[in-house]
Formats: C-alpha cells, sequence, structure tokens
C-alpha cells in the first residue's frame, strides 16, 4: 500500500501523478514539487508530447529488480524504468524509481538526491514519448534535451563527465 498518493491538482494536469511507497523517499525533502517542476520543464520542450499525466511511483530496490526481472530479463535493481502505454491509452505510462539505487547513485556523485530523482524523472517521460538512447545520435538527442530541462531548474548537466 502506498504510503503518500499525490493526485494531480488542476495545476498539475498533464504533467504526472507522484505514488510514494518506499519510506526512504518520504525523507527526501521537496521530492513532489521538483519533479512535477522538472516534468513540467520538459514537457514544455516536447513538441506534441502525450496526453495525460504520467505515473511516478517512488520505490526501492526490490520493486525494480522485480520488474527489471519480468519486463526486461535482467535480475538486477535499476535506477529508473519506463513503461510507456500503449497508444491508445489517453495517458503516457509509467515511471517507477528504486531509492537505494538512486541513493546511491547520488553520493557517489555528490548531488542531491532530489536532484538526481528530477533527473531521472525527465529521462522517464523522454523514453514515454518516445526518445531512447540505444543509437548514438538518439542518445545525444535525449540527454540534449535533459541538460536543457534541467539546466531551467538550475540543475547542473548530469552528464558532465562524459563531455
Amino acid at each position: 500500500m502506498p504510503m503518500n498518493v499525490r493526485m494531480p491538482s488542476m495545476a498539475d494536469e498533464g504533467t504526472c501523478e507522484i505514488v510514494i511507497e518506499h519510506e526512504g523517499w518520504q525523507a527526501v525533502a521537496g521530492l513532489e514539487a521538483r519533479c512535477l517542476e522538472a516534468v513540467s520543464a520538459v514537457l514544455a520542450m516536447i513538441e506534441d508530447p502525450r496526453p495525460g499525466p504520467a505515473v511516478i511511483l517512488f520505490t526501492g530496490d526490490g520493486e525494480l529488480q522485480s520488474l527489471n526481472q519480468r519486463f526486461r530479463g535482467k535480475d538486477k535493481p535499476t535506477n529508473v524504468l519506463s513503461f510507456p502505454a500503449p497508444e491508445s491509452e489517453q495517458y503516457p505510462g509509467d515511471i517507477a524509481l528504486a531509492f537505494e539505487t538512486c541513493q546511491a547513485e547520488a553520493n557517489t556523485r555528490a548531488i542531491a538526491l532530489v536532484d538526481h530523482a528530477a533527473h531521472l524523472a525527465v529521462h522517464g517521460v523522454l523514453h514515454l514519448n518516445g526518445f531512447d538512447h540505444k543509437e548514438e545520435a538518439e542518445a545525444e538527442q535525449m540527454e540534449a534535451v535533459e541538460i536543457a530541462a534541467l539546466a531551467r531548474l538550475g540543475i547542473a548537466n548530469p552528464y558532465k563527465e562524459r563531455i
């Protein structure tokens, strides 16, 4: 049972719904507001985004490992997974973030967990809207949109180590 469910207000319509299932995420100050802000920023940059609010589930490594195994055949946790809804649906799809993995990544990179979560929410929303990073050109385009959206929020380039 989710510990906290945040349904979108009218101002949030078309952005996302937040579901916090893991208690670790409960302690992250400003998580919901920062992620809503990030999703709004990236949606403003996408031509013809999918209608309706995406759902972002903040859960733990165990749940992401289970989802990763079930849908990708990889028996390990990951930081974020995106599940685009069928085109016939009136919402873009679902995104799930794993607390322990995201926290470890944020610690390793010496960045705020709230900003890392915002980045991964942006990344997930882009996947729900047809962006991918399998090919180098696709990855460069997707990363450029992520960087620009995050810059609007004052969040540093998450890919700067590779540049």
